[in-house]
């Protein structure tokens, strides 16, 4: 296959070519619909290729292995991104008290992750169910979300604005607190939920359950 093009057939039963962003979309659309669908182990290759309308070597132009994909996937939807964004976050306690800094990271990371539900609800569920691809993928992206938000809690704890010196563990709870309290609000039966903002109700169980953990520490 000449510079590795994918391919797809046409109409008449003939191949032509298909790469390009507008076929990486239309893969990960279709490995996130079918992630949900039937679970991360039991899609195949095959299964995204049908389902995106294309040839399995089509997926292989784009990525490496199914791994590859899903990686890809949390990469689009913006994790890679928002992680490095609060790795890097300037911290400064005159414009940010702690207490309002540890509720703002807590439930600006529950936004974040009600806006991409479909895809952690995937790789929660498959971590649960012991897929050893969702399972090592959740926790490199928890212990690094942890060691963000740590990285910042030490910088009030030096400070004297918290009065802890267990920061990761800190971390740990904020991370807990809001990956249960979206658990929780995705099991409870509900007719229709926001689309991509979290209701009213579960920001403020998360708002005042940080308010509860860091009030004897500042």
């Amino acid at each position: 296959m000449p510079a590795r093009a994918a391919t797809v057939a046409d109409t008449n039963g003939k191949r032509k070519l298909r790469r390009g962003p507008l076929t990486r979309k239309q893969i990960l659309d279709a490995s996130l619909r079918l992630f949900s669908d039937k679970g991360f182990a039991r899609t195949s290759v095959r299964d995204i290729a049908q389902a995106a309308g294309i040839t399995d070597a089509a997926i292989y132009y784009h990525f490496d292995s199914k791994r590859d994909l899903f990686e890809a996937l949390l990469d689009e939807r913006g994790f890679t991104s928002a992680l490095e964004n609060l790795e890097k976050a300037e911290v400064s306690e005159r414009n940010i008290a702690p207490r309002e800094a540890v509720v703002g990271l807590a439930t600006g990371a529950l936004e974040f992750i009600y806006q991409n539900k479909d895809l952690m609800k995937v790789l929660m569920l498959e971590a649960m169910a012991e897929d050893e691809v969702a399972a090592e993928e959740y926790r490199a992206l928890v212990e690094r979300w942890e060691r963000a938000l740590a990285r910042i809690l030490r910088h009030y704890a030096e400070r004297g604005l918290l009065r802890t010196e267990a920061v990761d563990e800190l971390a740990t709870q904020i991370a807990v607190t809001v990956i249960g309290a979206f658990a929780d609000y995705m099991m409870t039966p509900a007719k229709e939920r926001p689309a991509d903002t979290p209701p009213p109700a579960l920001m403020r169980h998360v708002e005042v359950a940080m308010q509860h953990v860091v009030q004897g520490i500042t």
